[in-house]
């Protein structure tokens, strides 16, 4: 699946002057999918993932040396990590906050060093944690434009007819048709890369709204990490009046139940 995302990604590998970098993005937004990608032009790949192996938060825990740092990782994960050659992945980076200040020592120390992070809701833990201007760079990734939308379904036509274009030139009826009908099918499916896979294996929605109740199900069970256990219900009721909200202004007293806005407001 070919993301715009992608582009941005192999400026950065060949940008000597690069940062560390975070993509950031909702769960299952495509970020390890694209980060994967773009390691097929190192030697090496070395991922920690600290969602499944929470053992590797341990070697931040002593200091934020570098030097140590990716001597232990090459331990711990069994493979060299050679500055130009090893592209260096923490996935789930939300999960190890020392992890994350870490980041502007490897630039300031190893900046050869290709280093990556992904993570979901890091606003929370930068919020805290912080992480200081000009060390670290950024990328937010988003669902599926319809652009990639069309392309993930192989449409490379239909995308060069969209982006070439005259606004003053009448478009086929036939062909507006065929696109109407594609931003139907994107309105319905969305851009979440599984639901996506799913249509254009299936040829039929169904699959894919399994994949959306899956993914609001894996939501809910962040709520938890996310705020106190007290306000879990007021985020509950926050996230149902979503589809009630859409294009329109949001207004407290419109949720349903004896809420007070001082309840509601910390959990938006």
């Amino acid at each position: 699946m070919k993301r715009l995302i992608d582009w941005h990604l192999k400026k950065w590998k060949e940008n000597k002057h690069r940062k560390p970098l975070i993509i950031r993005g909702a769960r299952q937004v495509g970020k390890t999918y694209s980060i994967h990608q773009l390691s097929r032009d190192f030697d090496n790949i070395v991922e920690i993932n600290f969602e499944l192996t929470k053992d590797a938060k341990k070697i931040f825990d002593k200091d934020l040396k570098p030097k140590r740092i990716i001597k232990e990782l090459s331990l711990f994960s069994n493979q060299k990590i050679i500055p130009g050659k090893t592209l260096l992945f923490f996935d789930e980076i939300q999960e190890a906050p020392e992890a994350i200040k870490s980041l502007r020592y490897f630039y300031e120390f190893y900046p050869t060093l290709h280093v990556i992070a992904a993570g979901s809701l890091l606003e929370f833990i930068l919020e805290k944690i912080g992480v200081p201007v000009g060390r670290v760079s950024y990328l937010y990734l988003y669902p599926l434009s319809f652009i990639e939308f069309l392309a993930a379904s192989e449409n490379y036509l239909l995308i060069e007819e969209i982006l070439s274009h005259e606004r003053k030139e009448e478009i086929n009826e036939a062909i507006h048709n065929k696109l109407l009908d594609f931003v139907g099918r994107y309105l319905a499916i969305g851009g979440m890369p599984e639901a996506v896979v799913k249509w254009i294996d299936s040829d039929t929605s169904k699959s894919s709204f399994e994949v959306h109740h899956q993914l609001v199900e894996s939501y809910r069970q962040d709520f938890q990490k996310y705020v106190k256990k007290h306000q879990i219900k007021y985020l509950e009721q926050l996230f149902n009046q979503i589809p009630k909200m859409v294009g329109k202004q949001f207004q407290y007293h419109k949720i349903h139940g004896d809420y007070r806005k001082r309840e509601l407001a910390p959990c938006l």
